[in-house]
């Protein structure tokens, strides 16, 4: 079955993998998420990540603060476009 995103799942899972959000000591919470996609709310940004983890795109990571991080899954990172994270290497 094939899951269907939507633009603001893209948009997360985007701006995990900029930020390289594949391990525990890169976890991203819902918060810092926000901070950078300023046009949602942490509420929004929270809905939408327990999406991406019961599609297994995303899982917990470590704990930030009192709120878990989250990192992207190889599901996601064979999702993404290879081209960009190619970029993101030389960075």
């Amino acid at each position: 079955m094939e899951d269907n995103l939507n633009r603001i799942q893209y948009v997360i899972l985007n701006i995990m993998r900029k930020r390289k959000a594949v391990d525990h000591m890169h976890s991203m919470s819902c918060n810092e998420i926000c901070e950078i996609e300023k046009r949602c709310k942490v509420t929004t940004i929270y809905k939408h990540i327990r999406i991406l983890e019961n599609m297994r795109y995303v899982k917990k990571g470590a704990k930030i603060e009192r709120a878990f991080g989250y990192i992207l899954t190889e599901k996601a990172l064979n999702l993404l476009p290879k081209e960009e994270m190619e970029e993101n290497k030389n960075e």
